[in-house]
């Protein structure tokens, strides 16, 4: 059920990737490429909606929180601590290099026992830093941790009659609050207040699930449901071009996410639908945590080898170059991404479930940055 949100995460991955890229076209990127730091917040929507799914009826039927949240930390943790590791050699290094002259910023700055004691625990993402540390993208996966621990905590009291309001005036108040006090011309918020910017989205993706609950798009012709779901992508695209206009263009978008996740929770869809069940489409989506966690170690390793190596400032537009050299990039961080899908995330997640030796719903292991034709994981 829910395969193609899945696909959907792991498109949202590759333009977080492409966000993140050190090759540039020109001078400017495009605005769809400049705002999809935006991306990260549909991985937080899709979140909130398979945590509903699979965990609210649990949680109200009594699921205690030791099991509970060792299954989450099954799912996100073990990638975590690996990537974690695999970013000390390299620190290391950097830092050895920098010291003996060779070039480079002083990486203790930022990646110093401190933040990688506060990464280590999975508080790096809580306020309690500086700036971000190690590997820059897990200051999402330590506000996912703590938006499980609050998501158990409400479906525990006071959300127990799951009721349709409550998310969204959660969801509402949140983003009411980024953007009056906190931040208002950008969603760009990291390691300061990131865990409100998840909960906010997490809390629409609830809402959406509980708004299928009462009605779905199922019964509907598939050329209308094409039309919706054309829509929708449009309505993704434009308002995550436009993001830079200010809160009421970043609030659209966040509505298109919303919207997103609920056309494409649809049985049976339309011709978008049918893309997004494409074999390779839905095996990005599945690895797109590890997409996620492992890209940018691969990026700054490239950076690297162009800048220090090969003597070429990886920075400079290269035009239709840059093209082939982010294909290629994407390609090797997909490939990396597979092997620690297969070799790291799926066991240690498997490992925990069945040491809890409690059979699990089809989504219960579903929430990651989210297939086209099979189980939705997390």
């Amino acid at each position: 059920m829910f395969t193609r949100l899945e696909s959907l995460r792991g498109l949202a991955a590759v333009m977080v990737v492409l966000y993140h890229s050190p090759f540039r076209f020109a001078d400017t990127s495009a605005a769809i490429i400049t705002n999809s730091y935006l991306f990260v917040d549909l991985f937080f929507v899709l979140s909130g909606f398979v945590m509903a799914y699979a965990y609210g009826d649990r949680i109200r039927s009594g699921m205690g929180f030791g099991e509970y949240i060792a299954l989450r930390l099954g799912r996100l943790y073990p990638l975590h601590l690996f990537t974690l590791l695999l970013w000390l050699p390299y620190v290391l290094i950097k830092q050895h290099l920098y010291e003996i002259g060779f070039g480079g910023t002083n990486q203790f700055d930022e990646n110093n026992l401190y933040t990688f004691t506060t990464n280590l625990f999975l508080v790096h993402g809580l306020g309690i830093n500086d700036s971000l540390s190690w590997n820059h993208p897990s200051w999402s996966i330590s506000t996912e941790f703590f938006a499980y621990v609050v998501f158990f905590l409400t479906a525990a009291t006071i959300d127990r009659g799951r009721r349709l309001w409550l998310p969204l005036v959660l969801s509402v108040a949140l983003y009411s609050l980024i953007f009056l006090v906190v931040q208002p011309d950008e969603l760009q918020i990291t390691y300061d207040f990131g865990l409100l910017r998840c909960l906010a989205a997490f809390y629409l993706g609830v809402f959406v699930f509980r708004v299928r609950g009462i009605r779905t798009l199922d019964r509907l012709s598939r050329p209308v449901v094409t039309v919706l779901e054309v829509i929708t992508f449009t309505a993704v695209i434009v308002t995550i071009a436009r993001a830079d206009n200010g809160y009421p263009m970043i609030v659209a978008a966040m509505i298109s996410f919303a919207l997103a996740v609920f056309v494409f929770a649809t049985q049976g869809g339309g011709v978008i639908s049918r893309v997004l069940d494409l074999g390779l489409i839905g095996k990005i989506g599945v690895w797109s945590f590890s997409i996620y966690m492992m890209h940018r170690l691969l990026q700054f390793g490239v950076s690297n080898l162009f800048e220090f190596i090969l003597g070429i400032d990886p920075k400079v537009p290269t035009g239709w170059v840059s093209v082939g050299l982010n294909i290629a990039m994407l390609v090797l961080i997909i490939i990396v991404s597979r092997c620690s899908y297969e070799w790291v995330e799926k066991p240690c997640r498997d490992w925990v479930k069945n040491r809890l030796r409690r059979p699990q719903p089809p989504l219960a292991d579903a929430c990651q940055p989210a297939t086209g034709a099979g189980k939705l994981q997390d």
